[in-house]
């Protein structure tokens, strides 16, 4: 009896249009070369306080988001990339316990998309809302943002009991048993240090094949041949 074989067969990798790795890796660094310096720049202009002692924080965490945003699509291969996407990228390349999938949930939810759709968060995000936190415990959450770089640079704080917002004027009473914080300044430091380095992206780049593809897939999107 003759045995077929199930086996699939194998596609090979592309890169094109790249012409070589050594091509794709030389534009890589050339490419993280321009956007960090781009990316420095503009966190810095933020993060410089006006006469009264002010910050342009919201600005700053915008770009902070969009820019892992823009890594975690390298990573997969999407000029499009997915919160999951996102998710996956922190795990592998921040790798820093504030991270958890959930505190990257309302940093998404509870403030880049509030902050990219109308400026600024809701001055108190219901997670009981969002399709995300299905099944778990609701929590209203408020939110603190600071020029601060100590860690950690998100942080959940839950409170035993409901409070209601003070320091703002409120048509109602508005309560929360929670806040977010983010510390912009390490959120920013943490995303450069994913690029380099031994575990770094970078690194992964160059040691990994299909890495590599992604990068392309992305590169053909983004400049489009």
């Amino acid at each position: 009896m003759i045995r077929q074989s199930c086996k699939m067969p194998v596609i090979p990798m592309s890169i094109a249009p790249f012409g070589s790795d050594e091509h794709l890796l030389k534009f890589a660094k050339w490419f993280f070369r321009n956007r960090l310096e781009t990316f420095r720049k503009d966190i810095d202009i933020c993060m410089t306080p006006n006469s009264r002692g002010q910050h342009a924080y919201f600005p700053a965490l915008f770009i902070c988001i969009a820019f892992t945003d823009l890594l975690s699509g390298l990573h997969a291969g999407k000029l499009w990339p997915s919160l999951e996407d996102l998710k996956r990228y922190v795990a592998k390349f921040i790798r820093h316990p504030e991270y958890t999938p959930d505190h990257v949930n309302l940093l998404y939810e509870c403030l880049r998309h509030k902050v990219a759709h109308l400026a600024y968060p809701y001055a108190v995000f219901d997670t009981a809302t969002s399709k995300i936190f299905k099944g778990q415990q609701r929590h209203l959450v408020t939110w603190t943002i600071n020029a601060s770089d100590r860690r950690p640079a998100i942080e959940l704080v839950k409170y035993a009991s409901t409070r209601e917002l003070a320091r703002d004027q409120t048509p109602w009473r508005v309560p929360y048993d929670a806040r977010i914080k983010v510390r912009v300044r390490r959120f920013h430091m943490d995303i450069i240090k994913s690029i380099g380095g031994p575990r770094g992206y970078l690194q992964h780049l160059e040691s990994d094949a299909a890495a590599r593809e992604n990068f392309a897939a992305f590169m053909k999107g983004y400049y489009p041949p």
